[in-house]
């Protein structure tokens, strides 16, 4: 089906527009921290990191979202990660710059859990192994 864009009256075009953004803004990017009633490391991973990176951290393969419970890194440099970001030009990941240092604590510290977690169980690693083939 062929759509002219151009055909389309402005008033059309705007409003889709506006919905496009707003549809992106509000996918991956959360940089907003007024959440009060978000303290645990798992309610702020839910609402922060779990759109992209599923609740339980092994991300979407054929989206290209990496497991982030596969990390290598330690507590410190996840939160550096979450809010200075990565040095590697091929990270699509935001950067949460606003994002207070407690707050990226409590994520990181989420996030090892969930990856001690899924590690103590050695049929976890040959599902997610199989799953990512």
């Amino acid at each position: 089906m062929y759509i002219n864009f151009l055909d389309l009256n402005t008033e059309k075009w705007s409003f889709f527009s506006l919905g496009l953004i707003l549809l992106c803004l509000s996918a991956c990017n959360k940089d907003q921290h007024n959440h009060p009633e978000l303290t645990s490391g798992k309610e702020l991973f839910e609402f922060h990191c779990a759109t992209c990176h599923q609740k339980n951290g092994l991300g979407t393969f054929l989206k290209g979202v990496p497991a982030n419970i596969s990390t290598e890194k330690n507590q410190p440099e996840i939160v550096w990660h979450i809010t200075r970001g990565s040095q590697s030009s091929q990270s699509r990941m935001p950067v949460f710059s606003n994002m207070p240092i407690d707050e990226a604590n409590k994520i990181a510290h989420h996030l090892l859990s969930l990856k001690r977690n899924f590690n103590s169980n050695p049929q976890n690693r040959d599902k997610f192994l199989l799953k990512r083939q």
